[in-house]
């Protein structure tokens, strides 16, 4: 763990300089793209102004899908957005799971109240109630949803070793860089009025039967 930070404090500094660097020579190495990253996460934009912070959020999106391509091509080097939000919702495999562990907990208090073994009942029924929670936040979702994406670059130092030289091992833990955080809450209510307006708009593209009637009748002399 302790090499891990070192390595990460590391490239901080290193990355850290190439931005400064950047802001005083044109042709530095590659810090233009991490500091328009920078200045994308630290834009001020009014809490109520949702579709600035969309906007804001697709900007920045749109300078990691340049930094990806980049790592696609790059031996060693990899993006990782770590995108999250705090809507939970059923999956197949979220399901199953509960299922699972709902069918067992119930299994166990069964058996904990034939034997009367009050341990068994009190994990058992902390396992309901982790259930019933689980439930619960996937059918009543937050009014404010939240996104959040926090970006880093994981590095292979050893990649480029194990082209020339065979049998390099693979280290446990890549060096790692962190680049800004960015947030947005945007309310869940105005995502579906937006929804819900983007298809009235689409509406209008429909034509009706008696519109279509009624130009066949003006054609007929």
């Amino acid at each position: 763990m302790t090499r891990r930070g070192n390595d990460e404090y590391h490239l901080h500094l290193f990355l850290d300089s190439a931005i400064n660097d950047s802001s005083s020579n044109n042709n530095s190495i590659g810090g233009k793209i991490f500091r328009q990253l920078r200045a994308v996460a630290s834009q001020r934009v009014a809490y109520i102004d949702y579709e600035q912070q969309i906007s804001r959020w697709n900007e920045y999106q749109e300078l990691l899908d340049k930094i990806d391509k980049k790592c696609s091509r790059q031996v060693g080097v990899r993006l990782s957005r770590n995108v999250k939000h705090n809507v939970k919702t059923f999956t197949d495999a979220t399901t199953a799971a509960l299922g699972i562990i709902a069918l067992t907990a119930l299994m166990s208090m069964w058996g904990s109240f034939t034997i009367n073994s009050l341990y068994g009942i009190f994990g058992s029924a902390i396992a309901l109630g982790f259930i019933g929670w689980q439930s619960f936040i996937r059918l009543y979702h937050p009014s404010i949803i939240n996104f959040r994406c926090s970006p880093v670059l994981h590095i292979d130092e050893f990649a480029y070793m194990r082209q020339a030289i065979k049998g390099i091992p693979a280290v446990e833990h890549d060096p790692i860089v962190r680049l800004p955080v960015l947030e947005m809450d945007i309310p869940r209510a105005w995502l579906g009025q937006q929804g819900m307006l983007k298809f009235m708009e689409s509406l209008s593209d429909l034509k009706l039967e008696d519109e279509g009637n009624n130009s066949e009748t003006k054609r007929i002399p």
